[in-house]
């Protein structure tokens, strides 16, 4: 008889091991393969989202303020506090019809005829209170007068806190008598009242009151400049007074030849009446600013 014969198993078991690690390494491959494609599914789910939920706020905010005012106050009630979750629910649904659900012709038609009257009403108000102008012109205003840009130094303070500019330094319709002429200053529309400063530090040359200026101050500030403050409903600053930048020397009325209260400043360098638009920073006809 042939002796049994002697099976070694250790090869075969090693065999077996390492048969089986491609397929372990294969597995492993596929399983980063589909985390990676959920991933990329699930930013990319976000950011259409994203882009939808902003060319909804856009589309909102352009086709009615009122309605994106709402949606606004939604999401600030919404993140601004702690909720339970009915509460959270409720919320969500509103924001959502809110959203989706068209409104109806007649609320369409109430809320743009609201928004349309409230802005005629803003603009008639503010041209009823801020509408002062006056004051006398030039026949001729070829060598007393300039355009041209200047500085002066020292600390200048904007005479008024005025709202508009109501009349530009130039030829012009005086708004009181219909003539042509030319207007040696700017005139600034603000409530009765408001306190006038000193343009810049200098002395008061002269205070009066006349048809045309009303009640006036002119200051002197040294080097040929001086400014005019016209149609103050009140003078506070006594001649020969010294005043520093700032200073209050009047408030604003409709004195004299105006159309309502305002203030009418000029600068005058020698005998020059110069564009007071240069030191207030003001280039656009009947803008505002400061």
């Amino acid at each position: 008889m042939q002796p049994p014969r002697d099976y070694n198993l250790e090869p075969v078991y090693q065999n077996s091991r390492e048969s089986t690690v491609p397929r372990t390494r294969a597995v492993s491959i596929k399983e980063e393969n589909r985390k990676s494609a959920t991933l990329q599914s699930v930013i990319a789910v976000q950011v259409v989202l994203c882009l939808l939920l902003c060319g909804i706020t856009f589309a909102v905010y352009k086709t009615s303020e009122t309605r994106f005012a709402s949606l606004k106050q939604a999401y600030s009630a919404l993140f601004s506090r702690d909720m339970e979750k009915d509460e959270l629910q409720a919320t969500f649904r509103r924001v959502s019809d809110f959203v989706f659900k068209p409104p109806s012709l007649t609320e369409t038609a109430d809320t743009a005829k609201n928004e349309e009257t409230q802005a005629v009403t803003d603009t008639d108000t503010q041209s009823e209170m801020y509408d002062g102008a006056g004051g006398e012109d030039l026949l001729y205003a070829d060598e007393i007068t300039s355009f041209s840009p200047f500085t002066v130094t020292g600390k200048f303070t904007v005479p008024v806190q005025y709202k508009r500019v109501t009349s530009n330094f130039g030829y012009r319709e005086n708004p009181v008598t219909e003539k042509f002429g030319f207007h040696s200053g700017i005139d600034l529309a603000a409530p009765e009242g408001t306190p006038i400063y000193a343009a810049y530090a200098g002395a008061v040359a002269e205070t009066g009151c006349s048809a045309a200026r009303g009640n006036y101050i002119v200051l002197n500030h040294g080097n040929g400049v001086r400014t005019v403050y016209c149609h103050c409903s009140a003078v506070f600053a006594q001649t020969g007074a010294n005043l520093k930048s700032g200073e209050v020397i009047a408030a604003v009325g409709a004195t004299g030849q105006a159309t309502g209260p305002h203030l009418h400043f000029e600068i005058w360098l020698g005998d020059t009446r110069c564009n007071p638009a240069w030191i207030l920073g003001i280039y656009a006809d009947n803008g505002t600013g400061r």
